[in-house]
């Protein structure tokens, strides 16, 4: 009963946190189009019927029944239609959207239009969404790493086996020898504070030592009971893999797993949260963002192989695309998890990071409706009145964005396709934690 209340307020505060998300970038856009005195006419967070909603300052804000999404409205998004209209085969659609969106301009909203922005001012607007879920997904994630710390392998010893060969239940098969730490007298609490006279703060210090003496017994200082006891020991030396820090198997120039001898004690030593510094965890958010710009970019691939898994042609990628359901499910299962209720939250705060990051990069996406599709034609607008004063011609005057709607059609599609192959896959095939 309890796992699943912690999994439901897994999913619960995932979607808080989408909610706020979305919450701030629409603020983003909100207050600089205030600032430069455009017109807002709502301020609305979710879709569908609205729960609940009021006016302030000539702007109605709102709550929607679906908090998974939210928008702002702005007086003249569209220029009137010119003196030559578009006669092309989506006249009559461009012809309705421009009529819906300039309904209830009145006279005073005359030069309250986003049209008639110039272009900086409409790159700021546009830029402003994103740029908060940037700094939210930063700030989350350093705070996550700095503020609460990772989960790292402490000095301490927090059981000895044994045997090195022992099973699950602690038992040792027959004839097998005891382990290194178990001859040597290693209990549960000791922390090892140097080895062979050498001060170690980490475990691969102290392995790097250890390895240094691999036929002759080594010393281990450990603190027990507020005293420094010196234990003489023989690690056994097994072959492992060689890990990159980034945690990829290494190959030699054949292709060949690279190994090396390391030393076996017969210990499990304690884990705790252990705060990083504040420069680590901003590098590691600013790969983070690069790392989702790539992840966007392979988007196409990546709803590929969910389809081909969920159809039964190939097993899901366990760091592939998920869709909101399945990132609820991952939240819920992070909340039920036996790890500590420090680690819990630093995962959550991890995990809505992430997805202010792909609310970023994702948004920036220069195609219409997106963010990135007014960015593009913001820069298109500059661009073109710079060349029209280059060559002393008239200005061309602002860009009529409403053509590009047919475009702004089709990636709606695209996208509600895209998110219902994720979601069927969430739901027949979903992603497992461990």
């Amino acid at each position: 009963m309890i796992d699943a209340l912690l999994y439901i307020a897994g999913i619960a505060i995932v979607l808080v946190g989408i909610a706020l998300s979305i919450g701030l970038h629409e603020i983003g856009h909100l207050v600089p189009a205030k600032i430069f005195g455009v017109r807002v006419s709502q301020y609305m967070i979710g879709f569908g019927p609205t729960v609940k909603s009021w006016f302030r300052n000539g702007t109605e804000y709102g709550l929607k029944a679906i908090p998974l999404g939210g928008y702002i409205l702005m007086v003249g998004m569209y220029p009137p239609e010119a003196k030559k209209p578009y006669r092309g085969p989506f006249a009559n659609w461009i012809r309705d959207a421009r009529s819906q969106v300039r309904v209830g301009i009145s006279e005073g909203d005359e030069n309250r239009q986003f049209y008639k922005l110039s272009a900086p001012k409409k790159l700021t607007i546009m830029l402003g969404g994103p740029f908060m879920n940037l700094v939210l997904g930063i700030v989350l994630i350093v705070l996550a790493l700095s503020g609460i710390g990772t989960m790292q392998t402490t000095m301490t010893v927090n059981q000895v086996y044994p045997c090195i060969e022992a099973s699950a239940d602690g038992a040792c098969p027959a004839g097998v020898p005891e382990s290194p730490a178990s001859v040597a007298g290693l209990i549960a609490g000791d922390k090892v504070t140097a080895v062979n006279g050498n001060a170690v703060i980490s475990w691969s210090e102290a392995v790097a030592e250890l390895s240094k003496s691999q036929s002759s017994p080594s010393t281990l200082t450990v603190l027990r009971s507020g005293s420094l006891l010196q234990l003489p020991i023989l690690p056994t030396f097994m072959e492992s893999q060689v890990f990159s820090q980034s945690g990829e198997a290494l190959t030699d120039a054949a292709g060949l797993p690279v190994t090396e001898l390391r030393p076996i004690l017969g210990i499990q030593l304690q884990a705790d949260m252990v705060p990083v510094g504040i420069g680590e965890s901003w590098g590691f958010a600013m790969a983070a963002t690069g790392a989702m710009a790539s992840f966007v970019l392979d988007l196409p691939n990546q709803v590929y192989q969910v389809a081909s898994s969920t159809f039964g042609f190939g097993e899901r990628n366990p760091n592939g695309a998920v869709s909101i359901l399945g990132v609820g499910q991952l939240a819920g299962e992070l909340t039920a998890a036996d790890i500590g209720l420090g680690a819990k939250l630093a995962s959550l705060l991890l995990l809505i990071g992430s997805l202010n990051l792909a609310l970023f990069v994702f948004n920036m996406i220069p195609l219409l409706p997106l963010d990135g599709g007014h960015v593009a034609g913001a820069l298109y607008e500059s661009t073109k009145r710079r060349l029209s004063m280059l060559f002393s011609k008239k200005d061309p005057g602002p860009i009529d964005s409403a053509r590009a709607l047919p475009l702004a059609y089709g990636v709606w599609v695209l996208l509600i396709f895209t998110g219902a192959i994720l979601i069927v896959a969430d739901l027949v095939n979903p992603i497992r934690l461990g």
